[in-house]
């Protein structure tokens, strides 16, 4: 029976072609769900300590992942993106998975993007190779991929896997990865984690020691907050625009979609990110006050929305 097989690969996308981007990434999933061996396609947008966007894909073997690499319909792809990105040209990183992987769609991985201080990159391997030896012997452990950066600036990515989340999660609270951390503090300068099998991959970040997001309703709470608005202004300035060129509904439909999507990722959820992270990940001592707090806060300004918007729209 062949092993799955990964592709990691990073690109810089430059200024102001974010949306560009985000319309290949959509014909680049189009185009690969069709290939023979595709399993999945996860993406990474930029965190706060990182410039690059980080694409994930898992195919059932390395040869169709390879026949992937080597396809026309990747060149062409490819000669799509370049124009997009700083510096013209992607980081790629080939994994074979561990032979005892679960199969498709069982697994939950772990990103952790490192920025490691200047010239300790050899006490990080040394630590990366004790905390690895340590996760291998919690149950679920599916492997861990380590590539370093493509520049001397950059992170390096970890992939982590196990078969379920609660799996996982126990390796993330455990007392023996708290120790680990402690002592990398001396080399690792910051650290960012996403965890692909979320309801809200890349909108908000992961609490580096927990390892766990925030609950999903406070993440929807936010992207409500950045979505309505945009959403009412698309329909009083956008619709009338795109109805007088004529176009059928459903393409007006995708493309209002389409700014939507980009202005609550690009926009609006790393502000809200930044502004609630008080009420995101609440210090332990004022869980419930800060919680309170926040709804509180999140339904005024709910409110506000929906009377500044108010007579935006003929009824």
């Amino acid at each position: 029976m062949s092993e799955p097989a990964v592709l990691i690969a990073t690109a810089k996308v430059r200024s102001g072609k974010e949306d560009a981007f985000a319309t290949w990434k959509a014909h680049h999933d189009t185009i690969i769900a069709k290939f023979p061996g595709f399993i999945s396609s996860d993406i990474m947008p930029p965190g706060e300590h990182s410039d690059a966007w980080t694409i994930v894909l898992n195919f059932k073997s390395h040869d169709l992942l390879t026949d992937w690499q080597q396809s026309k319909e990747r060149g062409a792809l490819i000669a799509e993106l370049l124009p997009l990105l700083r510096g013209g040209d992607i980081g790629e990183a080939m994994q074979r998975e561990t032979p005892q992987a679960a199969q498709p769609g069982t697994n939950v991985t772990q990103v952790i993007l490192s920025k490691i201080r200047p010239g300790m990159e050899d006490a990080y391997r040394a630590w990366a190779a004790r905390i690895q030896k340590a996760q291998s012997l919690y149950p679920g452990y599916r492997g861990m991929y380590l590539q370093p950066p493509s520049s001397n600036d950059g992170h390096w990515t970890t992939l982590l896997r196990y078969d379920t989340a609660a799996h996982l999660e126990e390796w993330m609270a455990a007392p023996e990865r708290a120790e680990l951390l402690k002592e990398s503090e001396a080399f690792i300068e910051s650290e960012e984690l996403m965890r692909l099998a979320t309801s809200f991959p890349g909108w908000v970040p992961i609490n580096p020691v927990t390892g766990k997001g925030p609950p999903d309703w406070k993440t929807a709470m936010l992207v409500l907050l950045g979505l309505f608005p945009v959403v009412m202004l698309e329909l009083r300035f956008l619709s009338p625009v795109l109805k007088s060129l004529g176009l059928h509904a459903s393409l007006a439909t995708f493309i209002g979609n389409a700014l939507s999507v980009a202005a609550t990722s690009f926009i609006a959820m790393p502000l809200f990110v930044r502004w609630f992270g008080w009420w995101l990940f609440p210090a332990d001592n004022s869980t419930w006050r800060a919680t309170s707090k926040g709804v509180a806060v999140l339904v005024l300004l709910f409110a506000l929305e929906v009377a500044a918007l108010w007579r935006l729209l003929p009824w």
